[in-house]
């Protein structure tokens, strides 16, 4: 199911990204990275050529409703003052087990690999939240997370063919609170996103932060990386409750992981740490889970061949008088999928 929505493009109606034929060919020729990482610009570049992409005039978000999709805006300061405000559902089965709450992060790789519809139909029925990067609003990935019993909310990085492409947050229980970010990369111009929600705790009026963020990835200068950052932290300045931040935070240099450490050290957040098969990028691994007021039951990168990245998951609960302290011990380490 496609939302029907008309996107509004940055340089006037019915324009795609017009002025790319002059700055994005002189950008491309520039990029001077590693091969990899030269290949992945390169990539990136033949899209916006193919004038294939599309970019909206504000951050798109869009909502899982059972009856369609809605499309809007979604500011974090909206969503902030609705956590404020909001009570704790007396219905039973709406809220998280605070005993058992199971989280999965996966950059899918626009699914374009083979068996990724079994990966994930086998990771969305073991977990509560599922948080997925490179995610493309297609049909089939949709089912999966219709028959997995999930609602969802996706802020759309950028429109492909008129197909969104982004980041996706995925839970069992309603969302108290939701909100998106985009920034755009310094140096390829294609916009990388965050989605922010707050989803309810049984037996506790504090809720669950859940920052789901694919970071920027190429840029010269550190400082875009971090305000990236500093937007997500900054809509988590007030929460006292429990926090995961997790993702493809794109941590390939030692400045990259300091500018994340500061961060966690910001919001009290704890690294999960985990066993050897997290996906590398530049021989360093990018795909992370943070927590702050949670402890750690459970943790491993499972090893698949349907993306580039292998799913990173944990199981977690609600650590004793959750405070903004990390909780995140040494973990017991194994598959997740069950």
């Amino acid at each position: 199911m496609r939302s029907a929505w008309s996107p509004r493009p940055r340089d006037g109606p019915g324009s795609r990204l017009p002025a790319a034929d002059t700055w994005l060919p002189a950008a491309c020729a520039s990029w001077r990275g590693t091969g990899a990482t030269r290949a992945l610009a390169t990539s990136a570049c033949a899209l916006l050529l193919g004038g294939c992409v599309a970019l909206t005039a504000d951050p798109r978000a869009l909502i899982y409703g059972p009856d369609r999709i809605e499309v809007r805006t979604s500011p974090c300061e909206a969503a902030v003052a609705a956590v404020r405000t909001w009570a704790p559902p007396k219905e039973a089965g709406m809220a998280l087990d605070p005993a058992r709450i199971r989280i999965a992060t996966w950059n899918i790789h626009k699914e374009e690999d083979p068996d990724w519809e079994t990966d994930l139909t086998r990771l969305a029925a073991a977990s509560d939240i599922v948080l997925l990067q490179e995610a493309t609003l297609i049909d089939p990935l949709q089912a999966v997370l219709k028959d997995a019993g999930l609602s969802w909310v996706m802020a759309s990085s950028f429109l492909y063919r008129d197909v969104d492409i982004g980041v996706l947050s995925a839970a069992r229980v309603p969302f108290v609170a939701h909100c998106t970010q985009r920034v755009t990369e310094p140096l390829l111009r294609l916009p990388k996103s965050s989605v922010v929600t707050w989803l309810p705790i049984a037996g506790t009026t504090r809720t669950l932060a859940v920052a789901n963020v694919h970071s920027i990835n190429f840029s010269l200068l550190l400082d875009e990386y971090e305000s990236q950052f500093d937007a997500v932290a900054t809509a988590l300045a007030e929460h006292d409750g429990p926090i995961v931040l997790a993702g493809d935070l794109n941590t390939w240099t030692e400045d990259r992981l300091a500018a994340l450490d500061r961060v966690a050290q910001r919001l009290g957040l704890t690294a999960i740490p985990f066993a050897a098969g997290r996906s590398k990028f530049l021989g360093r691994e990018v795909d992370h889970i943070l927590v702050r007021g949670l402890a750690v039951t459970s943790a491993a990168s499972i090893a698949v061949r349907s993306s580039d990245h292998n799913p990173v998951t944990a199981v977690l609960r609600l650590a004793p008088s959750s405070t903004v302290q990390g909780h995140a011990q040494q973990p017991r380490n194994g598959p997740q999928w069950d």
